[in-house]
């Protein structure tokens, strides 16, 4: 009896220690510089130069068949330097995702006609569902018009491991991130949301690292 009681005591403990570890983990997130600490070495500068190509690589579809906040600012990043004359062809890469039942890119294509892009400018890419894959599908397309420089828009946070996944495909790029949200998280909520899209990019690197991807 009196050693149940003492086992008893012990998972209380561990169990009260682990709940205090993890508050102690938010509130760290939540209320100190720690995520922009974690974003900083993740920033690529904007270098918006003349190129073959604009390359959109889509942030995901909901279920309503609308563009997530994430698509939705890459869509317009991407639309702004086309009509601004950067590139001749805009090319949204994506496939479908999340149980969804569309392409990240047909959608974002259909969006970038409602924004006056004529049809004839605009490529699709419909078959990868990560950043490696969007690489090598785009490679295939941009080869076949003999693009060799693309403007990349993506995600602020997502764009070093993007950045280095296209140049290992042999691309020469230049990055055009989208609205750098993720500069100006401070609310504590926020920081909270952010964190885990911190740590998925330095896990993606990683592993792209250990795959041959970048």
């Amino acid at each position: 009896m009196a050693q149940n009681r003492s086992l008893s005591g012990k998972l209380f403990f561990i169990l009260n220690l682990l709940l205090w570890l993890a508050l102690l983990l938010v509130a760290g997130i939540a209320y100190t510089p720690l995520t922009a600490y974690l974003l900083k070495p993740l920033i690529v500068p904007e270098e918006v130069r003349d190129a073959d190509l604009i390359v959109v690589l889509g942030g995901g579809v909901d279920e309503g068949r609308y563009l997530t906040l994430l698509s939705s600012h890459r869509l317009v990043r991407g639309v702004q330097l086309y009509l601004e004359g950067r590139a001749s062809k805009i090319l949204f890469s994506g496939g479908i995702s999340g149980g969804g039942n569309v392409a990240e890119a047909t959608v974002m294509a259909q969006e970038a006609r409602r924004l006056k892009v004529p049809a004839y400018d605009i490529l699709l890419e419909k078959k990868s569902s990560r950043t490696h894959e969007q690489a090598v599908e785009v490679k295939k397309i941009a080869s076949s018009m003999q693009g060799k420089s693309i403007l990349l828009v993506t995600s602020f946070s997502h764009m070093k491991r993007a950045l280095m996944v296209f140049e290992n495909a042999g691309f020469k790029v230049y990055p055009a991130p989208a609205d750098p949200y993720e500069r100006y998280t401070k609310a504590p909520l926020n920081r909270l949301g952010l964190f885990p899209i911190l740590i998925h990019e330095y896990g993606g690197i990683v592993y792209y690292k250990i795959r041959g991807w970048i």
